[in-house]
């Protein structure tokens, strides 16, 4: 046989080499039944692996994938019950058994092709609505969202916390199922490393208060009574002997026992320059306090 003979051969080879090759990965890639699609999805549920769940095909937020990965409580004992595929083969419905933290459950599962793939839809997700009695978000694991707003999770059991959870303490533990909406109720308290977070916040507060100026600043807690010595004050002066020390409260905070010296110097009363040195042994700071999910903020008076 020529060359070109044994060429075209092997080149008709090659090409059934890849097409096979194709085909095994297509027929191995995808799901070819709805049945196997919702198995392979509480497979992959079952193993706690995010990526194992996001090769499913099931669309869902990388916030869901997080806090799966932070889940307290996977699904075990998952099977496919019965399936119903609609008349124009374009959706199923599978009825689906398993178990969460001991109990029992049922749900259904919608999936639709996707690229020629069955895949489970939103159904397969659940809701978690969870409110906090301070703050204004809560955690699962490393990630926060908003607290009283629901949010869609994949099915297992997690813990919500009150956040910040450097700051909080507090937290309840919820099982969110496919197709429901679950709410938990955080019954939080302050946590004393709140008190030193506030504190350092409050004094790089009084650091900007005490900057030289001309004006006394607002909501820094200052009261300097130059108004009978002097016509017009030029500048400010300050020197912190001792910072206030603050207290906090899930919605306030006060700063008491700070010793503030103030410099000023300008035009007194009489025309002439002048310059004056007060001191109060009781410098005081109030104001709001709030928790976000970036930390503690203080609203000053």
């Amino acid at each position: 046989m020529s060359r070109r003979g044994w060429w075209l051969i092997g080149g008709v080879a090659a090409a059934l080499v890849v097409a096979g090759a194709l085909w095994l990965w297509q027929s191995t890639a995808r799901s070819p039944t709805p049945d196997d699609a919702a198995l392979d999805y509480l497979h992959a549920l079952e193993s706690g692996d995010a990526d194992a769940v996001r090769a499913t095909g099931i669309t869902v937020s990388a916030t869901a994938l997080e806090a799966f990965d932070a889940a307290t409580a996977l699904i075990e004992d998952a099977e496919v019950t019965t399936v119903r595929e609609g008349a124009d083969g374009d959706s199923a419905t599978v009825e689906i058994a398993f178990r969460l933290e001991g109990a029992a459950h049922t749900a259904q599962l919608v999936l639709t092709p996707v690229d020629g793939r069955w895949t489970v839809d939103d159904s397969g997700l659940g809701t978690l609505t969870a409110d906090s009695t301070i703050g204004s978000d809560v955690a699962i694991g490393e990630i926060t969202t908003p607290a009283g707003k629901g949010i869609a999770l994949l099915p297992a059991g997690y813990t919500v916390s009150a956040a910040p959870t450097s700051s909080l303490s507090g937290d309840s533990t919820v099982e969110v199922l496919p197709g429901d909406d679950a709410t938990a109720a955080i019954e939080a308290a302050l946590r004393p490393e709140a008190t030193a977070v506030a504190q350092s916040r409050l004094d790089e507060h009084l650091e900007t208060c005490t900057a030289p100026g001309s004006e006394i600043p607002e909501g820094c807690g200052i009261r300097i009574p130059w108004g009978t010595e002097f016509r017009e004050v030029a500048d400010i002066r300050y020197r912190i002997d001792e910072s206030p020390t603050i207290a906090l409260t899930p919605t306030s905070f006060t700063a008491d026992g700070g010793v503030l010296v103030a410099t000023v110097s300008g035009t007194g009363q009489d025309g002439g320059t002048r310059t004056t040195t007060y001191r109060t042994d009781s410098w005081t700071l109030r104001g709001e306090v709030s928790f976000t999910a970036e930390g503690i903020v203080l609203s000053f008076w």
